[in-house]
């Protein structure tokens, strides 16, 4: 089984980071990512997942994108709630680990209705935690602003630290600071003003030896400070950007694990799709009607298409039915993956020898 399970997460990590929406940067983004994790990039995150989760545990899930926040910092791109949310669901389904969701403040509203329509009741962290010990099953999840100010920042996660003990942070779709303090869009433009600074847990986090897994897709998110060379090469303003920094959207703080994907909820289903074959509960991965209504509820909220600037439920300028496909065929190769009779390909295969 465990030479399938390899197989089977190679073969996400290839369906994940297929050039969708042809940008030109992933492959190389991948690339770089396998030669440094050295396996497969949603099997190393199922597995840091997995021995650092238990059941009532707590897990942040940091997403969030404010996008054209020089118009207005309250419109977020619909890319990275829905994926954060469904894999929360995963998550929680199998590991059976409390999701805490970290936020801007102005996102919470789009995060909440998100989180609802992957089947959470969105309560304060306490009821939540409560709601794990009830009898009667509530599955709860909570969302929390994360402050825009590095110094709040660092103080929120000290609190939140000590306060949850958290036992794992997931960072997706989430600006990440260059080599001076700058968060850039992909257009290379300074955003920093608007970004929540998850910079400041990662390294808080790290250093208290919490596990910490960065999903993303275009070279300036959180932990893609791991493939640093590979964005200056390979990402348009990765080595300069247009803001008068001139450094370039390149990050600099990594992440124990990261995870690419040509849309980052594509990196975060790939994820829960390998932790459901690893515990062999092919069920446990959302299916296309969940992953219709999420879009679609994020969209409602007010969450838009960051290529086109449509409040539509389409991600990253694909629309909800190629999402949809994706989860069909994550489904169909991890149900074939752990069912008897692929288990039982795999004794044929090897009594032939």
């Amino acid at each position: 089984m465990k030479n399938r399970i390899q197989e089977l997460a190679q073969d996400i990590d290839h369906l994940i980071n297929l050039d969708m929406n042809r940008r030109g940067v992933i492959r190389p983004l991948y690339s770089a990512a396998y030669a440094r994790i050295g396996q497969p990039l949603v099997l190393a995150a199922a597995q840091a997942l997995t021995k650092a989760l238990s059941p009532k545990s707590v897990v942040f899930i940091a997403t969030g994108w404010p996008d054209r926040p020089w118009i207005t910092p309250k419109i977020g791109e619909l890319d990275g709630p829905p994926g954060a949310a469904l894999l929360a669901r995963g998550i929680h389904q199998i590991l059976g680990a409390i999701p805490i969701f970290l936020i801007e403040e102005e996102l919470i509203p789009a995060m909440t209705a998100t989180a609802i329509a992957a089947g959470f009741a969105v309560l304060p962290p306490e009821q939540s935690i409560k709601a794990a010990e009830s009898a009667a099953p509530l599955h709860a999840t909570s969302v929390l602003a994360f402050p825009t100010d590095v110094n709040q920042a660092q103080i929120k996660a000290k609190k939140l630290l000590s306060t949850y003990q958290p036992k794992a942070l997931l960072v997706t779709e989430k600006g990440s600071a260059n080599s001076k303090g700058v968060i850039h869009n992909a257009r290379g433009m300074d955003t920093t003003k608007y970004m929540a600074k998850i910079d400041e847990a990662v390294k808080i986090f790290q250093d208290s030896k919490i596990v910490t897994i960065g999903v993303g897709d275009g070279g300036n998110e959180v932990g893609m400070g791991l493939i640093k060379e590979a964005v200056c090469e390979a990402v348009p303003y990765g080595a300069q950007c247009v803001c008068p920094c001139q450094a370039g959207i390149a990050p600099e703080v990594t992440t124990d694990v990261l995870v690419t994907a040509s849309v980052s909820n594509w990196g975060c289903y790939g994820i829960a799709a390998c932790l459901a074959a690893l515990h062999r509960q092919p069920g446990a991965l959302h299916d296309e009607a969940m992953e219709r209504r999420t879009l679609r509820e994020a969209a409602d909220s007010g969450l838009i298409d960051g290529n086109t600037g449509y409040i539509d439920p389409g991600a990253d300028g694909i629309p909800a039915t190629s999402h949809a496909a994706i989860i069909t065929l994550l489904r169909q190769l991890i149900t074939t993956t752990v069912s008897p009779y692929g288990l039982a390909i795999e004794v044929e295969k090897k009594s032939s020898h």
